[in-house]
């Protein structure tokens, strides 16, 4: 990615193309006019992280809905090419906001670096430990096209919500998989997510759903709308890193819906990233009793 308004990337930071500077907000005296170039190099950032998970981590982007009505708009994720036949799959899911697939943070993807910020990493070290891959795009929900947003909002079908979002994926490309063995990362509001995925297919998920990684998901508030089976149900199998400046990794308590463990930093944003060795641990920890359960 160059020429984003002066910017580019270099060792996957975004710089000045001048000076190898990093990125500064506040460039114009008017805020609105800082506001708008962050808005527009946001949206080059999306493009190019969409373009790193088709050519650097080799998945596919799939519309949906998956029969288009003429003229009607459209959405899309992103997923392995073997989703429907591998025997462990991941389903990663972000947080609400201005993300898009493949970004924890748009704010460390401009401020740090992709490594920090997107879910690169987390997708390549999933698909070398053997997994099917979904990224969701729950907060692409309305046509996002120059006529459209100078007009009435026009949601697509399936896709309204991220909720919406998740339940049109597991419906027609999840439940067509024949992965028995299924993980979910989510960050932030992609715990409301896992809760309505848990919730809507719970018998489905109880068996197929082996483990839920959250990072920094304020679970409790959520939870509150959904029964006591489901949160007793994800607490066999969930872990939330939270915030914390306890030492990474350390357990901090339990919740009605699952464990809690420290991220080892302070900042919402960052604990996905902190989080990373600890989650992959987990997500081992619970395969192994998988094996185990066999014999």
């Amino acid at each position: 990615m160059s020429g984003a308004n002066g910017r580019k990337l270099n060792d996957n930071r975004l710089v000045s193309i001048d000076n190898d500077k990093p990125f500064e907000f506040n460039v114009y005296s008017n805020e609105d006019d800082n506001q708008r170039r962050y808005h527009s190099i946001g949206r080059l950032v999306d493009n190019h992280v969409y373009t790193l998970l088709e050519r650097v981590c080799k998945l596919q982007r799939i519309t949906i809905p998956i029969d288009p009505r003429n003229n009607e708009p459209t959405g899309f994720f992103f997923a392995s090419d073997d989703i429907l036949s591998a025997k462990f799959l991941m389903i990663i899911i972000h947080g609400t906001g201005v993300v898009r697939a493949g970004q924890w943070s748009r704010k460390l993807i401009i401020n740090e670096n992709l490594s920090v910020g997107s879910q690169i990493d987390y997708i390549l070290k999933a698909r070398a430990n053997g997994y099917a891959v979904i990224v969701t795009n729950t907060n692409l929900n309305i046509d996002e096209s120059f006529q459209s947003i100078h007009n009435k909002p026009r949601y697509i079908r399936g896709s309204s919500c991220a909720e919406e979002h998740a339940c049109y994926i597991w419906e027609n490309f999840i439940q067509r998989s024949s992965a028995p063995y299924i993980c979910i990362v989510a960050h932030s509001y992609g715990g409301a997510v896992v809760l309505k995925l848990a919730s809507q297919y719970m018998s489905e998920f109880d068996k197929r759903v082996f483990a839920v990684a959250l990072t920094d998901s304020p679970m409790s508030t959520y939870a509150k709308y959904f029964s006591l089976n489901v949160l007793k149900m994800l607490q066999m199998r969930t872990i939330n890193w939270i915030a914390s400046p306890v030492q990474v990794n350390t357990d901090v308590g339990i919740r009605e819906y699952g464990r809690l463990r420290s991220a080892g930093h302070t900042s919402h944003e960052w604990t996905s990233y902190t989080a990373f060795d600890g989650i992959f641990q987990f997500l081992k920890e619970q395969r192994q009793k998988l094996e185990r359960y066999k014999y």
